[in-house]
């Protein structure tokens, strides 16, 4: 059931006109929520449910265990050890076992196993994370023990069990518990609802068509449509997923949930560093205070700092999938970060010598006039001075960190890392034997434009759709967001694609 369909709002509808009766009597208001995640989770596969139900059971168990028994680090690494081995059976068993069987057959060596049909679960990735969160957080004391229904609720609340985003037990069960919920306006609620919906229904719709065929198939297509499908697979992910954790916070937000921002105009980054600030930000956190930090973080040393960024980085990207595409992926983010961190070490050693000698006050290269009588081409002068001094820098390091991404990102789509290295070999070096140019559609690049206005200018687009929709009459405002969903759902196909990180 996916959300921008009109089956899932037929379900909120019921429960929503049920919950507002209710949010105040918070044990009958976590039973209905609890009830309600598990009408949602069943839609998929209700077996996959009574799953999930003995894995929290089970850690609910070994939580009780943690903070009451004498040996509450062995405890601890059980209940580590049973959530990675139920991860990793159900997502990455038939990839350890092909590998294996690669690895053996590489050495002559004539070994047989059984490759299992398994269906994955649904949002597992996500809900494992929350487990283990937890677990560490009891762990460290940092969290008391809820009751059995806190938790269930907790792992199975479902805005956020298929694809996040990944939220923090404290601060959800200090909600949870609270008879005073979340208070929404009504204006961002419509906003998130909107952007949503224009985010996964239209443009996300839209460039599924140019991101599926070229990264299975890239012999097939030119290089400069190889091209455009890299840019269009950089923009799908990106609306694709924010889409989503739009609709995610509308829907938490009208539950009585504050909204947990998920994405920050990624693209806009500076550097990789700055793109992981801004992109799946509760993954970039649960990484980094629950794998990075513990590792050690930067607190032993330059080059144990370098082997923590790449090897929490080389973790994310293997969590996303079980191919070695993503563990490729994963370990050009991390090269990528120790690169960015060893060129920031470098200037400020740079700046550091510089502080250090007496530097000339006379600089040849600066423009210097008395500024009540410089002339309009002094001016001129004065002005182009400051954008190349300032504005070119950003603008070459915004372009070189999203061509770094978007590069990274194929491998992501291609099917093996095989077909991953050819397309982009196909795209860079343009020795594609194809000429026939398929996606040079004025369409496209009308939706480039779309998603760049989107990612750098979104937060203002975002205030100025919440002023004219508080400023207007009722009836007005009516007419302005029928108008809005109409032109989404009409611009939008007849069959929506499922969510990209429905697979992660």
């Amino acid at each position: 059931m996916l959300f921008p369909t009109y089956e899932f709002l037929c379900f909120f509808l019921i429960i929503f006109t049920i919950g507002i009766n209710i949010k105040t009597k918070v044990t009958l208001y976590k039973y209905f929520l609890f009830f309600t995640s598990i009408v949602f989770y069943s839609f998929w596969n209700f077996s996959l449910f009574t799953l999930l139900a003995t894995n929290i059971l089970i850690n609910y168990l070994i939580l009780q265990d943690i903070v009451r028994s004498r040996h509450q680090k062995i405890f601890f690494i059980l209940g580590l050890v049973i959530n990675l081995v139920y991860l990793g059976y159900f997502k990455y068993y038939n990839f350890f076992v092909e590998s294996l069987f690669e690895i053996l057959n590489t050495l002559k060596l004539q070994f047989s196993f059984p490759v299992l049909q398994i269906i994955v679960p649904l949002g597992i990735s996500f809900y494992i994370f929350r487990i283990i969160s937890h677990l560490i957080d009891c762990y460290k004391n940092q969290l008391e023990i809820p009751s059995l229904l806190d938790y269930a609720v907790y792992v199975t609340y479902f805005p956020q069990i298929t694809s996040g985003p990944i939220s923090r037990a404290n601060e959800f069960y200090i909600q949870l518990n609270s008879p005073e919920k979340y208070d929404y306006q009504i204006e961002n609620v419509i906003v998130l609802i909107i952007s949503g919906l224009f985010k996964k229904y239209t443009l996300s719709s839209f460039l599924f068509n140019f991101t599926q065929l070229p990264f299975s198939f890239p012999e097939q297509y030119s290089s400069f449509d190889l091209i455009l499908a890299a840019i269009a697979y950089s923009c799908l992910l990106y609306v694709d997923f924010s889409g989503y954790s739009d609709l995610a916070n509308a829907i938490s937000s009208l539950l009585g949930f504050k909204p947990i921002e998920n994405f920050n105009m990624p693209y806009s980054a500076v550097n990789l560093q700055d793109f992981w600030h801004k992109w799946h930000i509760s993954l970039s956190e649960w990484l980094r205070d629950y794998l990075y930090i513990p590792l050690g973080g930067n607190r032993n040393g330059k080059r144990r700092k370098y082997l923590n960024l790449l090897l929490t980085m080389i973790v994310g990207g293997f969590w996303h999938g079980a191919g070695l595409n993503f563990i490729i992926w994963g370990t050009l983010h991390g090269i990528g970060l120790i690169i960015f961190n060893l060129w920031r070490d470098f200037k400020t050693f740079i700046q550091s010598l510089e502080t250090k000698v007496e530097m000339p006050n006379y600089n040849p290269y600066a423009i210097t006039f008395n500024l009540q009588h410089e002339t309009s081409y002094q001016k001129y002068l004065r002005h182009l001075s400051f954008y190349v001094k300032f504005y070119l820098p950003l603008i070459l390091s915004r372009l070189l960190t999203f061509s770094f991404v978007t590069l990274s990102w194929i491998f992501f789509n291609t099917p093996n890392y095989k077909n991953a290295i050819y397309f982009l070999q196909s795209m860079v070096h343009f020795n594609s034997g194809v000429t026939l140019i398929k996606f040079n559609l004025w369409q496209l690049y009308i939706v480039f434009i779309i998603v760049f206005l989107m990612n750098f200018h979104g937060d203002k687009i975002s205030i100025l759709l919440k002023k004219i929709f508080f400023k207007q009459h009722p009836i007005t405002q009516i007419l302005f967001v029928s108008s809005l969903l109409y032109a989404i759902f009409r611009l939008g196909p007849n069959t929506v694609p499922p969510f990209i990180y429905f697979n992660f």
